[in-house]
C-alpha cells in the first residue's frame, strides 16, 4: 500500500467519523406518575404534557393517537387516519423489555409523547424536537417491583414543537475532518512537486 493510498484511507475514515458523531435527538424520561395515564372523559380526551397526563384540553398538551394493550387490545385517539397497522409493539418477557416501531402514513400524526402503564402508575417519555418513530424500554428500570406492563399510549404534539436546529458537529469532529482535508492538501502539494 502506497503512502498516498494509506493517507486517503485514513482521511476517509476520519471524515466518516466526523460525520457520524453528530448529535442525535433522544427520548427524555419525564418520570413515573401515580394513577392511570388516561382517567375520566374517555381515552380520546387525554393530553400529555412534560409534567404528566391530563384531561384538561386547555393544558396545551398533546392528544392521544393510539393505545396498544398488553394482550392485543387497542384504542384510538383523535386521528381518523390511524388504523393500528402503523405500530409494531413487542414485549420480551424474559428480559422485561418493551419496544415499538411507528411507520406513519401520509396523513398520520407525529409522536412526541409516550406513556407506559404498569400497576398503579405510568412512566412518561417525550421528545419535543424530533418525532419519535421507535423506542426500546427496559421496564425493570421504570417499574422495578413488577414485571410486564398494562398498555403503551402514544400522543401527538398539542403545540407545534420548536423547529429543530440542524445538528452541529461537535468541535472534535470538525477538527478531525479539518485534519483530513489538510492532509489531502499536503499530499496534493507533494505530488505536484
Amino acid at each position: 500500500m502506497t503512502t498516498r493510498t494509506r493517507f486517503l484511507a485514513i482521511a476517509a475514515t476520519l471524515g466518516a467519523m466526523a460525520l457520524g458523531t453528530q448529535a442525535q435527538a433522544a427520548i427524555t424520561y419525564a418520570g413515573n406518575f401515580t394513577g392511570n395515564d388516561c382517567t375520566g372523559g374517555g381515552f380520546a380526551n387525554c393530553y400529555a404534557t412534560t409534567t404528566g397526563v391530563t384531561n384538561d384540553a386547555s393544558s396545551g398538551g398533546s392528544p392521544t393517537i393510539y393505545k396498544s394493550e398488553n394482550g392485543g387490545g387497542q384504542d384510538f385517539g383523535r386521528f381518523s387516519s390511524i388504523t393500528g397497522g402503523e405500530f409494531v409493539v413487542n414485549y420480551a418477557g424474559g428480559t422485561n423489555t418493551l419496544s415499538f416501531t411507528y411507520t406513519p402514513g401520509t396523513n398520520d400524526p407525529e409522536i412526541h409523547y409516550v406513556t407506559i402503564k404498569q400497576a398503579n402508575g405510568y412512566a412518561l417519555f417525550y421528545d419535543l424536537s424530533s418525532p419519535i418513530t421507535s423506542g426500546t424500554f427496559a421496564l425493570s428500570t421504570y417499574f422495578p417491583n413488577n414485571p410486564g406492563y398494562s398498555h403503551i399510549t402514544f400522543y401527538d404534539t398539542g403545540s407545534t414543537p420548536t423547529t429543530p436546529t440542524t445538528p452541529v458537529p461537535e468541535p472534535a469532529s470538525l477538527a478531525l475532518f479539518g485534519a483530513g482535508l489538510l492532509g489531502l492538501g499536503a499530499v496534493r502539494r507533494r505530488k505536484k512537486a
